[in-house]
């Protein structure tokens, strides 16, 4: 429960308004604090004054530690020339019935006030401490709101990118706008259309380079259903792509058999050089590495196995008559930064007819 202190201030010639409201009961969040004029007005402060200017004056008042509002009880021929000036004017002359009723609409209004600004703030804060970019946008693609770290991504504040769109954000020039964006913009009309959560990888072209995105995009509902936009988060995997592009690089420039493998031992990547001495041909998903290691080829040592370094080494035979040499298999263990095995390592090096290792490993 987020509780709310509406602090009155009452200046009115009748007394007796005060009392009663005094008495009233309010619901569970909402405390109300009967402050006389010459306590600060800090918080939610409320005046309630017979006095037009003084209402005016009040609610007009500069005070960065307070929000205020003002009520004038008033006849209707002076409520003209101040009636936009405040928040709210009650007759003089009705009954105290009405006036209790106004005045529980009051605080009730302060109190939607409180909720929609903490929500509001707690949606940034909850947003700004993601550390990923985070976003919303109406029916029309326009930027309703952006997190921090969007905001620092695109080297703009949040309000130069509010009411504008992808481009203008992204600084992206229209003559250089191609198929990237438009799979952007048919993204968020898919998710708006079927009304479900699409994940992901979007390609940007931007004056400061190109980046990768591993985005998941859902529709924005109102109170009644309707779809009124979309919400994205976004995380830049532009290095994590660079890196295993290097990594398989690196993998295939080796002088000698590689073969990588899932924790599962599914086939990830199989070198050129393995490749060439299986010659193998078609996807390296249909080479199955155990398959081939239990069916093809017999071993000749008894494993060494090395938990501490985690990895396996062990000589075969192989029963591929056209393959007339051994095998000397090191299967070493893919460590996460928890000590987790996220898959394997197998390096199968060829070994002369004495089992020496031979001078090139490459065929």
């Amino acid at each position: 429960m987020i509780n709310i202190t509406v602090n009155v201030f009452c200046n009115l010639r009748d007394d007796s308004i005060v009392d009663i409201l005094k008495t009233i009961t309010y619901f569970e969040g909402v405390t109300i604090k009967f402050c006389d004029m010459f306590d600060d007005a800090v918080g939610y402060c409320l005046l309630i004054s017979d006095n037009p200017d003084e209402a005016a004056a009040f609610k007009t008042g500069s005070n960065s530690k307070a929000r205020l509002f003002s009520v004038c009880i008033a006849s209707n021929n002076n409520c003209e020339s101040f009636a936009e000036k405040i928040d709210d004017i009650w007759p003089s002359n009705e009954s105290i019935k009405y006036t209790v009723a106004r005045f529980k609409k009051m605080i009730n209004y302060i109190n939607h006030c409180h909720m929609e600004w903490f929500y509001k703030n707690l949606y940034t804060s909850a947003t700004d401490v993601l550390p990923a970019m985070a976003w919303c946008k109406d029916t029309n693609g326009l930027f309703l709101s952006v997190n921090e770290h969007l905001s620092k991504t695109v080297n703009r504040s949040k309000d130069e990118c509010i009411g504008k769109d992808h481009l203008y954000v992204w600084r992206i020039n229209n003559d250089d706008a191609g198929p990237n964006e438009q799979i952007l913009v048919d993204s968020e009309h898919l998710v708006m259309t079927e009304q479900r959560t699409v994940k992901l990888d979007e390609t940007l072209i931007t004056d400061s380079g190109n980046m990768k995105l591993n985005a998941i995009k859902a529709p924005l509902f109102n109170e009644f259903g309707d779809v009124v936009g979309t919400v994205g988060v976004a995380n830049d995997i532009t290095n994590y792509i660079n890196a295993q592009h290097e990594n398989a690089l690196l993998i295939e420039s080796v002088p000698f058999p590689v073969v990588v493998v899932d924790v599962n031992w599914k086939t990830k990547m199989v070198n050129g050089t393995m490749r060439r001495l299986l010659e193998l041909d078609g996807p390296i998903e249909k080479f199955d590495y155990l398959t081939w290691k239990k069916y093809f080829l017999t071993p000749k040592t008894e494993p060494i196995i090395d938990n501490e370094r985690h990895f396996v080494n062990q000589i075969f035979t192989a029963n591929d008559d056209r393959i007339k040499f051994d095998f000397q298999i090191n299967e070493q263990d893919i460590i996460d930064v928890f000590g987790n095995v996220t898959g394997h390592i197998i390096i199968p090096r060829k070994l002369g007819p004495s089992g020496e290792m031979l001078g090139k490993p490459a065929i």
